[in-house]
């Protein structure tokens, strides 16, 4: 089976293939898993030069054109579409549903051998109108990959493309991409070596990571803590962020509550091959998100042991193996939240760590995508 994974867009800012294919580190460890299976992979990426390499197996193409680093609803990258086809492969595979005309078009171009899959990587549900046009040509595509099917119930108001819709992990990470984490071990770490390290301390400790807005909600998650606290004072509430657009918020009501000012710690921004060790000095990881594509966060904390305390949203709920993974509470509601704290907190730690873990491992890790992709892709082979 011949896989080609494709990129349309880049940022301007990147210089070397190399920074653009840690950029894209979730194609870049999607398709190294693939290749470890025994797939043959290709990634395809527009970029500001005409160049290639080859790296842990897989061979990446980068193609120049005159649209620049983005790429508008209505632009046509012919040449592009041209290296596609070339390829002659047997899944292509389009890391973007929003440029619907394109994958119309590359349609029309690719031969009856070749089958399309267009994944879904998040952004706010279009309009009606909207997603009927986008609906209209994306329906060209043979199947569609998203973390859940009930997310691509809402995005397809045509049935027949509702049906091609195929629940996967939009994808994992890396903490450190050089290594590719190769000497990363998936086992539960000792908390208090771990906190030896960090200067977290807590029992239980609590971990936020991600941004200070208002589809995250760190003020309802805030307004739980400050009851929660009241029952289990001793623990504490760390909070790691690089978007700070409610921080003056989120400051504010820290300030103005006793209970949440002595046991919640802002620590802002992590660079991402040091947030490890946050996640292994955690027992619980928190968010309060109104709507997500996958999870990113989430993931890693999941791989780290981190017991989850998220809302109950469709991809959430996917990732904690339909809430019975830590515990699951309602967008908005701060007694939801605390209820759910409780009942995480009730479970034994060290076991439901390990589980969690393991979930990792089985559903959401590199290896475990590439896995169930490679059913989808077999089973839309068959289908041509």
């Amino acid at each position: 089976m011949k896989v080609v994974h494709v990129s349309f867009t880049y940022d301007e800012k990147i210089k070397t293939e190399e920074e653009l294919l840690e950029k894209h580190y979730t194609v870049t460890g999607w398709a190294e898993a693939l290749q470890r299976k025994g797939t043959e992979v290709i990634v395809i990426n527009r970029f500001f030069r005409d160049s290639s390499l080859q790296k842990n197996g897989v061979n990446y193409a980068f193609v120049k054109d005159n649209l620049g680093p983005g790429l508008k609803s209505w632009q046509l990258p012919l040449k592009f579409f041209r290296k596609i086809k070339k390829l002659n492969a047997d899944i292509v595979h389009l890391h973007n549903l929003f440029l619907s005309l394109q994958t119309f078009v590359l349609r029309i171009m690719l031969g009856r051998k070749t089958a399309i899959v267009v994944q879904h990587h998040g952004g706010v549900l279009p309009g009606r109108k909207k997603r009927w046009l986008h609906n209209l040509f994306n329906n060209a595509a043979n199947g569609f990959f998203f973390t859940t099917s009930e997310q691509g119930r809402e995005w397809f108001i045509n049935k027949k493309a509702a049906d091609k819709v195929m629940p996967v992990m939009e994808g994992a990470t890396f903490f450190n991409f050089d290594q590719r984490d190769a000497f990363v071990d998936l086992v539960y770490h000792d908390r208090a070596i771990e906190r030896a390290r960090t200067g977290i301390s807590g029992s239980p400790v609590f971990l936020w990571v991600g941004r200070l807005d208002d589809n995250k909600d760190p003020l309802t998650v805030l307004d739980g803590f400050e009851i929660l606290f009241e029952k289990h004072p001793a623990a504490r509430l760390y909070m790691i962020y690089n978007d700070d657009r409610l921080a003056g918020r989120v400051k504010e009501k820290i300030d103005s509550a006793a209970v949440l000012k002595s046991r919640v710690r802002l620590v802002g921004e992590v660079e991402h091959n040091k947030i490890e060790q946050f996640y292994n000095s955690a027992d619980y990881f928190v968010l309060g998100s109104h709507y997500e594509g996958s999870g990113y966060a989430l993931s890693e904390g999941l791989r780290c042991g981190c017991v989850p305390i998220v809302t109950d949203i469709p991809s959430f709920r996917m990732m904690t193996n339909e809430g019975n993974l830590g515990a699951l509470w309602e967008t908005g509601g701060k007694n939801s939240f605390v209820e759910a704290a409780i009942k995480a907190i009730s479970k034994p730690l060290v076991t439901e760590a390990n589980a969690c873990i393991d979930f990792f491992k089985d559903r959401l890790s590199f290896e475990a995508i590439a896995g169930i992709s490679l059913k989808h892709y077999q089973k839309l082979i068959k289908k041509r």
